[in-house]
């Protein structure tokens, strides 16, 4: 468990770096499940069946702007109740 805990920490820091940097504007499947807290296979099943954050496909390699996922998560805002 540590171990995943680790990966996961790493991950996000390399995200974190990449985000920071001008030319990161991209994520692939695992960084935008880490971005945006939605399981890499939720995502893959939006591609499938629809629905989900727009993505952009080359080839194989499946990648997401980062502007778009955050479109995306934020369409789910709400205003708070008085």
């Amino acid at each position: 468990m540590e171990h995943l805990v680790r990966e996961a920490l790493v991950r996000l820091d390399r995200i974190e770096a990449g985000l920071r940097t001008p030319h990161k504007e991209y994520l692939d499947t695992e960084d935008a499940a880490v971005f945006t807290s939605i399981s890499a296979v939720q995502l893959a099943e939006w591609r499938s069946r629809g629905g989900g954050p727009r993505y952009i496909k080359m080839g194989r390699k499946v990648l997401y702007a980062v502007r778009d996922l955050r479109e995306f998560v934020e369409s789910f805002g709400r205003e708070a109740l008085s």
